[in-house]
């Protein structure tokens, strides 16, 4: 195959791909999905869309890492960010809001 053949083989692909799912799927692309990464892992696209990548990261291993590498760093977030403050904090805070109001400071600048 010659390479002024590739892209006559691409686009007899994408049309036979196109008209097997009447007319909805679109070829995913690594820089497509890696553009889209946070909203699609926040299930902000449409169903259509979130499928389309959720195909392409099983076969692509590029892809795949990346959205591994995200789901695990969101992961160590949530578990870093579930720590709860002191109770004792807490009473401080609430004790310091207490004295603000009784004082009738409004900003910090008046501090």
């Amino acid at each position: 195959m010659s390479e002024d053949e590739t892209p006559d083989l691409v686009d007899r692909a994408e049309r036979a791909l196109l008209a097997l799912t009447g007319g909805r799927a679109r070829v995913c692309s690594c820089e497509e999905l890696l553009e889209n990464l946070m909203e699609f892992l926040d299930s902000e696209l449409d169903e259509d869309t979130c499928t389309r990548y959720r195909q392409h990261a099983a076969t692509c291993p590029t892809c795949h890492e990346a959205t591994d590498a995200e789901e695990h760093i969101r992961q160590m977030v949530r578990r870093s960010c579930a720590e709860k403050a002191p109770s004792s904090l807490r009473l401080r805070v609430e004790s310091q809001l207490a004295v603000l109001r009784v004082t009738g400071v409004r900003s910090i600048e008046q501090i």
